[in-house]
């Protein structure tokens, strides 16, 4: 049988799963964007349901430094700190997540590096946001943490510890024993592996399997080169000897088996038509064989793939679902003030504030969900006020991050509907504007393909008149790059405390 990828569509980069009994809990990553770290779950490996987010607290982490830094416009490098690599673990009836922060400043230096912080959630049950612990932080200078609980009681951390983007090596495998309970490292962090290629090793796994200790990892930059090797030792610490088949697979990745006893695994991966790929990192599956005593065998990663075992087939929805402030798929931007959102029924009011969507630290009044599909609509009606004092600006955006953005965008104090894009390393430009006269509303509209992003408009006016107009169409590849997110439909508001009232914002991917 054989079953489609991504199995988790939309920005949803660096997957980690376990399984528990018959039931499959995956992470990601979620950089500038909160709730942070989603957590899914799954009975079959293909359909998943979003249950929470281990960060849903703003109390929990400070997000306002979550900044991006153009690394390298000419070739769309864009890189964003926030929250990286979550590595999901299960231990005596406690959930383990333990990930990374990644802070930076306004106008970071491309040769800056962010610096992290690294720290350890609990929770008995991931379905219940109240059960989510506050972050114990541990002392290790690096990214991509992960866990490993072994067999004589003890239990150790792997990271990715950085020597510096712009060095070389840039980073190494790195490991310690840790106390789960305090963050206190207790004993001294040591290199166990440098990589097969020795290019940037990253997201540590240790598995361990009929007596070897298995690590597998992501090497050469998390985009076109990206990689997975394997290394192992009958000791934790090592040494570790490299697999002879290196590379075994594209991405970075984490792996485990189904309750048949089948191995899987789940990696990064991206969908490009032509130079377009604007959802950006998304989560993807192979099969793995595990021969006793050898090296595992992974099967190539396609969009199709036919695995050759009994498996679920996608349940799909086709069909618009409103964005309520209360789900757990709805973002917000960096750390957020939750009293500037308020929803009754198919209203929501946004209190504005000063930042508009170009603001790189801290927040702005800004709310929206994932982009899954690359055939999708976000629509929305707003408000118009004809009493509003001030300016106000307040729109519908396909976002990224502040060098990368389209909406559209309605000013107060004009009365104009214009087309507004931003792009890495040039000014923000006004594609089209329009004067708004005598409309009491506007329906809002993106839809998006393979290609492009198109951009509509229906104005109602006090006469129940309605005139559609379309404000123009942008290539997909504005909102493509070597990135670390991925595409958010939002609304938002920007201006001097005043109100904006959007009604019907829904999306259909």
């Amino acid at each position: 049988m054989s079953f489609r990828n991504p199995i988790l569509p939309g920005f949803y980069p660096d997957p980690s799963c376990i399984r528990i009994g018959d039931t499959f809990y995956m992470v990601n990553s979620s950089f500038q964007f909160f709730p942070e770290i989603p957590i899914h779950k799954s009975h079959d490996l293909i359909n998943w349901e979003l249950i929470g987010n281990a960060i849903n607290r703003p109390s929990q982490i400070n997000l306002s430094s979550a900044t991006t830094k153009i690394n390298n416009a000419a070739r769309k490098e864009i890189f964003t700190g926030g929250i990286y690599a979550p590595t999901i673990r299960h231990h005596d009836g406690v959930f383990y997540i333990v990930c990374t922060m990644l802070s930076g400043t306004v106008n970071m230096p491309t040769d800056a590096d962010f610096q992290p912080e690294n720290f350890i959630i609990t929770a008995t049950n991931l379905e219940d946001p109240t059960s989510y612990s506050d972050p114990i932080y541990f002392n290790f200078y690096g990214i991509d943490p992960s866990l490993f609980f072994n067999d004589d009681g003890k239990v150790y951390i792997q990271g990715s510890w950085i020597h510096g983007c712009r060095k070389t090596p840039a980073t190494v495998i790195r490991q310690a024993e840790i106390n789960l309970a305090t963050g206190q490292l207790l004993s001294e962090p040591k290199d166990i592996w440098g990589g097969h290629t020795r290019k940037v090793p990253e997201g540590p796994h240790i598995y361990k399997k009929d007596e070897w200790y298995y690590l597998l990892i992501a090497e050469s930059g998390t985009h076109a080169r990206h990689k997975i090797t394997m290394s192992r030792s009958k000791d934790i610490w090592g040494p570790y000897e490299s697999f002879p088949g290196n590379l075994v697979l594209t991405g970075e990745g984490s792996s485990g088996f189904d309750v048949t006893g089948q191995w899987w695994c789940v990696m990064l991966a991206r969908r490009e038509y032509d130079g377009s790929y604007p959802l950006g990192r998304e989560t993807y599956m192979t099969s793995v064989e595990w021969a006793e005593n050898e090296f595992p065998s992974f099967a190539p990663v396609q969009i199709e793939r036919d695995c050759r075992r009994s498996i679920a087939r996608k349940i799909i929805a086709d069909s618009f679902i409103p964005v309520e402030l209360t789900s757990p798929l709805t973002l917000y931007l960096r750390s957020p003030d939750l009293e500037n959102y308020k929803q009754a029924k198919n209203a929501i009011t946004l209190i504005s504030t000063k930042s508009d969507l170009g603001v790189s630290y801290g927040t702005l009044t800004f709310v929206g969900q994932r982009q899954t599909s690359l055939d999708s609509v976000a629509r929305t009606t707003l408000i118009l006020n004809p009493r509003q004092e001030g300016k106000t600006i307040s729109g519908l955006t396909v976002y990224k991050d502040p060098f990368r953005y389209v909406a559209l965008e309605y000013n107060s104090q004009d009365s104009s509907l214009s087309l507004k894009i931003q792009e890495p390393g040039s000014p923000l430009t006004t594609l089209s504007s329009f004067e708004i006269q005598n409309a009491t509303s506007l329906q809002l509209s993106i839809t998006s393909s393979t290609a492009i992003y198109k951009f509509d408009c229906q104005m109602i006016y006090t006469t129940g008149k309605t005139e559609n107009i379309t404000l123009g169409k942008v290539p997909c590849t504005a909102l493509s790059g070597d990135d670390f997110t991925g595409t958010i439909y939002a609304i938002y508001a920007s201006g001097d405390n005043a109100s904006a009232t959007f009604q019907d914002f829904q999306i259909k991917n």
